[in-house]
């Protein structure tokens, strides 16, 4: 019992350190996704999504604002 509890908690640790290349990938997909169902007049005058590390500081100033929102 004990033994299988620390192998879950060193499992959930490891996830969490790669906890930031995950959401940087979930990110640049969900982006890329997107720009793929636009049409190309869409794209010739619509702005370009921003880059994740824009797209984090923003979010991060956000929380530090206003920390009892939820992002």
């Amino acid at each position: 019992m004990r033994w299988s509890i620390k192998t879950i908690l060193l499992t959930l640790l490891l996830l969490a350190g790669c906890s930031n290349n995950v959401n940087r990938a979930f990110y640049e997909g969900f982006k890329s996704q997107s720009d793929g169902y636009k049409t190309p007049n869409e794209r010739l005058t619509s702005p370009p999504a921003p880059s994740y590390d824009v797209y984090k500081k923003e979010r991060d100033s956000l929380k530090k604002t206003d920390p009892a929102v939820e992002y």
